[in-house]
């Protein structure tokens, strides 16, 4: 975490707390986040020092005023005016700490070897939240390597149910 980005984090988490929209400023940093991705020439608008700071602050306004919390709109503003714009992806995986801390909840990385249907990740969450006692949240990610199954990675520990690791196992027996 670099501290530009933590003292964002913590100050949209102290705001989205206060006005109790938690969930919805971590819904409109994901709205934010994405069409920065999408559109990477938007992001370069925004962090231009070349285009005056009323002029970037209008493009934020006209992009998402009013579609995420007034809270997120004011940290992001402040982010745009003072040239932070780098700081937006990691000031999002900060403040999604600090939302997980504060709710109890631990996260998960699960892999597979393909996507996983929404009805795989909800069963996979209910089995970690039932296994470790407490709200987990998961980033699914593919990794063909796995042939097939799932590695689920959380609190440092690795839960490796894949068919990559069974013939592994195998063949380490064999080998033995």
């Amino acid at each position: 975490m670099t501290t530009t980005s933590r003292e964002y984090a913590v100050a949209l988490f102290e705001l989205a707390t206060d006005e109790n929209v938690l969930e919805e400023t971590s819904n409109g940093l994901e709205t934010v986040i994405s069409a920065m991705r999408q559109t990477p020439e938007y992001r370069q608008l925004l962090a231009s020092a070349a285009i005056g700071k009323a002029e970037r602050l209008k493009a934020l306004d006209d992009a998402f005023d009013g579609k995420v919390p007034r809270v997120l709109m004011g940290v992001l503003r402040m982010m745009v005016a003072r040239g932070h714009v780098g700081a937006v992806d990691q000031m999002a995986r900060d403040y999604e700490e600090l939302r997980r801390e504060y709710r109890g909840e631990s996260m998960a990385r699960v892999l597979s070897a393909v996507p996983l249907k929404e009805s795989e990740a909800v069963a996979i969450r209910a089995e970690l939240e039932k296994r470790f006692g407490h709200g987990i949240s998961i980033q699914c990610e593919v990794d063909p390597s796995l042939i097939g199954g799932v590695r689920v990675e959380v609190e440092g520990r690795v839960i490796d149910g894949s068919i990559r690791n069974k013939l592994e196992q195998i063949k380490d027996v064999m080998n033995g």
